[in-house]
């Protein structure tokens, strides 16, 4: 090729030319494919870790489940008037044991013992590990049950199981008007009857892939 000048550039130096430019368009490329790469690995990633999560929440509501259950199949007599570690219940509140292991994340000794053996020296509760019906594979459920009262015994009573401390516990009146009488459009002087109930805490841990963790909390009336 000749310009005006008189001087000439070679066809060879005009491929080398090209070369040089498609290897740095590679490169671009090159760096585009591994970005796009990286965020469709990123996004798969993060629906992976929302779907363990979502199931490990259905897993804890059959956990729950389960423990209404088997609460309601125990509520007459005095059956739950004392703790039956057996079943991961606790007729006290256990306000000193941490649940989730959140609120003194330092402090082990008041744990909850989830993964079943000795209780830990300053919480005495040891949950009970279940494979409820509707549960995933993968995933293991425990849970244990607190009464609201601040002590065992009878809920209706004036003192706990030990004669001595006030019994305290979180209770309803389930109203029941089925003893009234109405006179015209109104009551008459009849009050209205009720049941005492006592507040149930469910607490559930479900464990999963990846190391998920999640807690399931309900309250119950009975």
């Amino acid at each position: 090729m000749k310009f005006p000048s008189g001087r000439f550039i070679s066809r060879t130096a005009q491929r080398g030319v090209s070369l040089i430019v498609v290897l740095i368009s590679l490169l671009i490329m090159s760096f585009a494919a591994v970005a796009l790469l990286r965020s469709t690995d990123t996004a798969t990633l993060i629906a992976g870790n929302l779907t363990f999560k979502k199931t490990a929440l259905a897993s804890g509501d059959s956990g729950t489940e389960t423990a209404i259950t088997w609460l309601t199949g125990n509520l007459t007599g005095t059956t739950l008037h004392a703790d039956i570690t057996a079943n991961g219940y606790y007729s006290r509140s256990a306000e000193t044991c941490d649940l989730t292991g959140q609120e003194t994340p330092n402090d082990a000794t008041d744990d909850v013992k989830w993964a079943g053996g000795a209780a830990n020296a300053n919480c005495p509760m040891i949950a009970v590990t279940v494979t409820p019906a509707g549960a995933a594979a993968g995933y293991t459920i425990s849970y244990v049950i607190n009464r609201v009262c601040n002590a065992a015994g009878d809920p209706g009573s004036v003192v706990a199981a030990d004669g001595v401390t006030p019994m305290i516990c979180s209770r309803q009146t389930n109203a029941d008007s089925s003893s009234s009488t109405r006179a015209g459009g109104a009551y008459g002087s009849m009050p209205l009857s009720g049941v005492p109930q006592t507040y149930y805490r469910i607490t559930t841990r479900v464990t999963g892939p990846r190391n998920t963790v999640r807690y399931v909390q309900a309250f119950v009336v009975a």
